[in-house]
């Protein structure tokens, strides 16, 4: 059953409410109550609105959330375009990206977790868009000009990869951020780290599927069946080794948060 609270009021900047038993008081901040998911457990939606315009984005918001989309974008715009390409890790063969690309739903954790899931859902809906755009450019520069050679190997195939990868976008980061999102609100009091490890199992499954189906475009069999587990457990190891790196941006996020309030705190006295 999910718990449900009641807003008493909002003053110095501060949320005051009640569980629903209204037997204790509670106080918090409008940003930590959003970036938490525990304004999704107000039962009015007067009451959540009013917090959430509590929360409109600051120069550090904006500023920080550039940041973040940018460094998806890199590491998309990098792993993708590497991963035709075949390396052999601990006894399994692997796309050439697979160091890079799990650090993008590394990000998308940390846009959730730093801001909020609006933003995380553009983030994805940017990266989409992007391969997409790439793809379609790609094609209409082949369709145009007459392009042969080494040049034609290495962009011609970016055509269909680039479209696998903006599905694989929209409908597995996408998956995480949802899922990141719920557990916030369900869960509110679950560790970060249990938020990213459980999104991550499936949005990353999404992934998988999608991509190696897609790009090797074949009939089921032991052959696929084994690629797919072995690219989805290690990208899982390894996104749990990232973890720490989640944290880092918070701790980077709150610490430029916290020097910010300090600073107009003594601008005021």
């Amino acid at each position: 059953m999910t718990r449900r609270l009641n807003l008493l009021k909002i003053e110095d900047g501060l949320v005051y409410y009640t569980n629903e038993d209204n037997d204790c008081v509670l106080k918090e901040r409008p940003h930590e109550l959003v970036t938490r998911g525990v304004v999704r457990l107000f039962d009015c939606k007067q009451d959540r609105d009013s917090i959430y315009a509590m929360t409109s984005m600051t120069k550090l918001d904006i500023k920080w959330y550039a940041f973040l989309t940018s460094l998806y974008l890199c590491t998309l715009l990098i792993a993708i375009p590497m991963s035709p390409y075949t390396v052999e890790i601990f006894g399994t063969f692997q796309p050439a990206g697979i160091l890079i690309f799990p650090m993008t739903f590394i990000i998308l954790d940390a846009i959730n977790a730093t801001l909020r899931y609006e933003y995380a859902k553009t983030t994805t809906y940017f990266g989409a868009g992007l391969c997409a755009i790439s793809s379609g450019l790609i094609a209409l520069t082949f369709y145009m000009f007459e392009i042969e050679g080494s040049y034609r190997e290495v962009f011609y195939p970016l055509i269909s990869l680039y479209l696998i990868n903006s599905l694989c976008i929209l409908s597995a980061d996408q998956a995480n951020n949802m899922i990141f999102k719920t557990l916030s609100s369900k869960l509110y009091r679950a560790s970060i780290w249990q938020r990213s490890i459980i999104s991550s199992i499936i949005g990353q499954a999404l992934y998988t599927v999608i991509w190696i189906g897609l790009f090797f475009n074949t009939s089921t069999s032991l052959t696929l069946l084994q690629k797919i587990s072995d690219n989805y457990i290690f990208k899982i190891i390894y996104a749990i080794l990232l973890i720490p790196l989640l944290y880092v941006f918070i701790f980077i996020y709150k610490c430029i948060r916290k020097r910010q309030e300090q600073f107009g705190t003594e601008l005021h006295t």
